[in-house]
């Protein structure tokens, strides 16, 4: 066994553009850094960065929690496997919030990770070859601008397209048909972050139908699941998961086509690793993506997706938020594209130390 000190940290600032999304208007974020240190210097990090008006826990729930680590050593057995690892840890410090959990995590398969010399996507499958998986630009001007800045992005490389709808239906359809008309086998995604009235989405489904969508994320309310999952329309749930209940329901009809997988809003990879085993169960795919998080988090997601080999296009882009913290470099990110590498741990170089 070997003791491992914490160290807690914060880095806030305000954004250079507001957040869109589940974040629309956000304009300040404030991130928890999780320090876990041996004596020898094998240092792991985590972080904590949930989300106002999305993520179900706060900035000072999970600070005053994670402090809490820094009261006495943090045992670790290096030997073990990294999921028998992260069930002592947590049988010893038990911990509530959901971005606490995930902070946690991180940082002792990080740190595993630099003991063992190896990234973190092989400390959790293994040393079997992993592929390259693709990450979706995400487009948030109104609609009458996506189509050039569509045609902008494709020729800077991108390949796949999240587009940010429910505010106006109607205008974004007539968007979309247009981009479609122009570029016919782009995968096209779609976000609505629970914003479509199910009238809306019933008067539009053939149209969309027609759009050969890759994906709609989290179209209505949940109280309108039932009715929409009558549509003919390829589904993807986000916020959902957060309701075991509601997320048991929806995949069990067999109408859903892929799961977001957001590890610091379910609590962490071994959480993330569970729902992508129940949406295959069900016949959906699973992806991953950030909640506008800091470099740790964006890294050990990126790990995550190496790990569990996501079919589907990882919403992982750069976002303004990552802006407040220094200048950094992520070893499986590669413009756009997540990919296999050899540096250990998550791989996660900083040009300068940062906290405060």
């Amino acid at each position: 066994m070997t003791d491992l000190h914490a160290q807690i940290d914060v880095i806030e600032g305000e954004l250079s553009e507001s957040l869109v999304g589940g974040a629309a208007g956000l304009s300040r974020r404030t991130f928890a850094v999780l320090r876990l240190m041996r004596s020898d210097g094998t240092t792991g990090l985590g972080e904590a960065s949930p989300l106002p008006g999305y993520s179900p826990d706060s900035i000072s729930d999970v600070s005053e929690e994670l402090q809490r680590l820094a009261d006495e050593p943090v045992r670790a057995n290096p030997l073990v496997g990294p999921r028998e690892l992260l069930a002592q840890t947590f049988a010893a410090h038990p911990l509530k919030h959901p971005s606490s959990r995930f902070a946690l995590e991180t940082a002792m398969l990080d740190w595993l990770g630099h003991s063992r010399g190896k990234p973190v996507h092989q400390i959790l499958a293994g040393d079997v070859a992993a592929q390259p998986i693709p990450i979706a630009d995400l487009v948030v001007q109104a609609p009458a601008a996506w189509p050039a800045r569509v045609d902008a992005l494709l020729t800077d490389g991108a390949t796949h397209l999240k587009l940010k709808v429910g505010s106006d239906l109607d205008a974004e359809v007539a968007a979309l048909r247009e981009i479609r008309r122009a570029h016919p086998t782009v995968p096209l995604r779609l976000d609505a972050n629970r914003r479509i009235s199910i009238e809306a989405l019933r008067r539009h489904a053939g149209s969309l139908e027609t759009l050969e969508l890759e994906l709609i994320e989290e179209p209505v309310a949940p109280e309108d699941w039932p009715a929409a999952l009558s549509l003919p329309l390829p589904f993807a749930l986000d916020e959902t998961l957060r309701d075991a209940d509601l997320s048991r329901r929806v995949l069990e009809s067999g109408k859903v086509c892929a799961v977001v997988i957001k590890p610091t809003v379910l609590g962490g990879l071994r959480a993330s690793f569970e729902v992508a085993e129940r949406a295959a169960a069900h016949g959906a795919e699973y992806l991953v993506s950030h909640t506008f998080d800091g470099p740790i988090a964006r890294a050990v997601t990126a790990e995550l997706a190496l790990a569990l080999q996501t079919k589907l296009a990882a919403g992982l882009g750069w976002h303004p938020a990552l802006e407040l913290w220094p200048a950094h470099h992520t070893a499986a990110i590669r413009d756009r594209q997540i990919a296999p590498h050899d540096a250990p741990g998550l791989g996660l170089h900083f040009e300068e130390v940062g906290g405060g």
